[in-house]
């Protein structure tokens, strides 16, 4: 074989694996991993692996990576993960590794004369593999342009922050893979979330003892030797299993892989000891998470509907123009804008909201209107919320840059260029505390996390007035099905803010845009750039 050699068409995928992969030293088999046979082999446009942790996932992501890139001469594979550790651990343990310590890769497409590196990798027959990171922000990843892509630790990453963004740059191929990998967390999560929306395909086992199929969700099935039947306790054999699709109909082929149906911790005593040390020592949730591969609990809130309810006055307004009443005592007025739309998850909401803040006497943040849109379309929105602006005498308006640069460029020449900027979403990872701005972007760059903390600290600081807690139902849920998750990436830990793709959370972001831009023009934030180094003034 040679790199200018086509491999032929009807060899299976998981056949050329172990044929010309090694692993660890050794030949690849997926003998002792009978569940990967049909993940090698399936030709599916979207493929999720929701899977424990050590049952070999990134080794498989891996030899999948190679196996397409050796197939298609020119063939442009992206890898994500959500951190730049976990992305680097797996291009130097899995990927690099694997490609040159395979002999027949080695020698037949590697020569040294291509780009080898951390995060990008390029074959002799002309394949690419590119290599990057994202949680929340996936601006580094704009422009690569990918046929598969292979989306590992997704439980870790924001569906609709990150996953539009990635598939776009598969927009132009003729090929357009993708695969989603990761262990469960808690049942908001991403993964769950693409869980529901999958084939949720399980390794069914037939019981010899009863005859009775099943699959293994639950401790019920862990004995003390081995898995076991639920109904009688016989012995179960996951070398016997098969793939049984539970949601045949769906558009993304979901396979559930977790410790136990391994056949080696069923067969070494000493293996499946550890099953049952992590039964003793790890919490339940732990352990559904790790070991069994599913999800369980909710995400962590730091604010509770009894906090957001007791923000609420009487006020109840309907229309323009605001009540006199509700301008007294203002000293200047904001707004934030999150444009809706972007999104692509299925059953998702995404709507433009509207936020009008005004600042009271005794400094506290007190909403003077609000809206949501039932139309996605950011642009629809634009000419009534510049009228609404310029009614209530909103002196500057934050607007979402993410889905919303065209729109805020109309509503900068509506009210001119002076009220209105726009704000990016950033990770901390990119040295942002809270906020700068980018004269070459001509937006501020924002920390999402950063910035989403400080809003829920205002609000636990009862530094904000809402209207009546009936006018407020809407965007008090949309507070309440944002959660915190933690990142764990080597020693370190990160927190990100996130929400179930069918659980909207545009009335918190137009909220937090509103009040960055009292911020802003009340110059209460301390700007990585000076901004009278740029040519941007706030009025």
């Amino acid at each position: 074989m040679s790199a200018n050699q086509q491999i032929r068409p009807s060899v299976t995928r998981s056949k050329l694996a172990e044929t010309v992969l090694t692993v660890d030293g050794k030949t690849l088999s997926l003998r002792d991993y009978p569940f990967f046979y049909d993940v090698y082999d399936i030709q599916h446009p979207e493929i999720l692996l929701k899977t424990g942790r050590q049952v070999s996932k990134s080794t498989c992501c891996a030899n999948l990576i190679i196996t397409n890139s050796i197939v298609h001469p020119h063939f442009k594979t992206l890898y994500i993960s959500p951190t730049k550790e976990q992305t680097s651990k797996f291009s130097n343990t899995r990927l690099s590794k694997i490609i040159y310590y395979s002999p027949m890769i080695y020698d037949n497409f590697y020569d040294g004369r291509g780009t080898h590196n951390v995060l990008l990798q390029i074959l002799r027959n002309g394949s690419e593999i590119s290599l990057s990171y994202a949680d929340d922000d996936p601006d580094r990843i704009r422009g690569i342009s990918a046929d598969q892509e292979f989306i590992d630790e997704v439980q870790d990453i924001v569906y609709d922050a990150v996953i539009p963004v990635v598939k776009e740059c598969m927009a132009n191929s003729d090929y357009g893979f993708i695969t989603y990998a990761g262990t469960p967390k808690t049942m908001d999560n991403t993964i769950e979330f693409l869980w529901k929306h999958s084939t949720q395909s399980e390794w069914i086992m037939k019981c010899e003892g009863c005859g009775n199929w099943q699959f293994v969700d639950s401790v019920r099935s862990i004995g003390m030797r081995g898995l076991v039947c639920v109904k009688c306790d016989h012995a179960l054999n996951p070398r016997l299993g098969k793939w049984y699709n539970f949601n045949p109909m769906a558009s993304i082929k979901g396979f559930h892989i977790s410790q136990p149906i391994l056949p080696k911790n069923n067969e070494v005593p000493e293996r499946w000891k550890r099953i049952l040390q992590k039964m003793q020592i790890y919490s339940e949730t732990k352990f559904k998470n790790e070991v069994l591969g599913v999800s369980d609990a909710v995400g962590s809130r730091c604010i509770t509907q009894e906090d957001l309810i007791a923000l609420c006055d009487n006020e109840y307004f309907v229309a323009l123009p605001i009540s006199p009443r509700l301008e007294q005592g203002i000293r200047t007025i904001v707004a934030g804008v999150d444009w809706g739309g972007g999104s692509d998850a299925k059953g998702a909401v995404s709507r433009t909201v509207l936020w009008v803040f005004g600042l009271t006497e005794d400094f506290k943040h007190k909403t003077m209107f609000f809206k949501v849109f039932s139309e996605e379309n950011p642009s629809a929105n634009v000419d009534e919320i510049a009228e609404i602006c310029s009614q209530i005498g909103v002196k500057f308006v934050v607007g979402d840059a993410g889905g919303g640069a065209i729109a805020n460029s109309r509503l900068r020449d509506i009210l001119g260029p002076h009220r209105v900027g726009q704000s990016q979403y950033g990770g901390g990872g990119q040295g942002i505390k809270l906020i700068r701005w980018s004269p070459q972007a001509n937006r501020f760059m924002v920390n999402r996390t950063a910035v989403i903390d400080s809003y829920i600290l205002a609000l636990k600081n009862h530094e904000v007035i809402y209207p009546n807690v009936r006018q407020m139902a809407v965007s008090i849920q949309d507070i309440m099905n944002v959660y915190e998750e933690r990142i764990q990436s080597g020693l370190s830990e990160r927190r990100i803010w996130t929400h179930p793709p069918t659980a909207p959370d545009d009335c918190l972001h137009a909220q937090v845009y509103a009040w960055l831009a009292m911020k802003i023009v009340r110059g209460e934030v301390e700007f990585f750039y000076e901004l009278r180094d740029t040519e941007w003034q706030v009025a």
